[in-house]
């Protein structure tokens, strides 16, 4: 049974995996629909993301940007979550901030002044399950 996940607001360091990349200085303003399935059949993902060219700080042009996906729990029985992750590059008012964590994003959301996005597909607390966005 698919149940739909909520769609809440939160920001925790987790997960690992391969990407949806919005990566560089010479991206133009895109976006798209893009999905990603579990390998273990637990989960998965669709929805749209769209960047928009910003300012250009430090040599490193930033962006906008903005997405909104539904997330499946096809496992609910084995109590572990799905949620989205991202990993990115944060301008701060004085440089590019990249800590090298995966950070929990709601499934629906903006951003501004970030460069070098990614965005995953996870089972809360098990890394080994994540699978990029595409």
């Amino acid at each position: 049974m698919t149940s739909k996940l909520s769609r809440t607001i939160a920001v925790a360091a987790a997960g690992a995996g391969l990407v949806l990349s919005l990566a560089g200085s010479a991206q133009a303003d895109g976006g798209g629909s893009y999905s990603a399935n579990l390998a273990n059949g637990c989960g998965s993902t669709s929805g749209t993301y769209h960047w928009y060219n910003s300012t250009v700080y430090n040599g490193k042009t930033s962006y906008k940007t903005d997405w909104d996906f539904d997330l499946y729990d096809l496992c609910s029985t084995n109590t572990y979550a799905v949620s989205l992750y991202r990993k990115y590059s944060k301008w701060n008012g004085s440089a590019w901030i990249n800590d090298g964590s995966y950070h929990k994003i709601a499934a629906s959301g903006a951003e501004s002044t970030v460069a070098d996005v990614r965005i995953f597909l996870c089972e809360v607390g098990r890394p080994s399950t994540c699978m990029g966005i595409s």
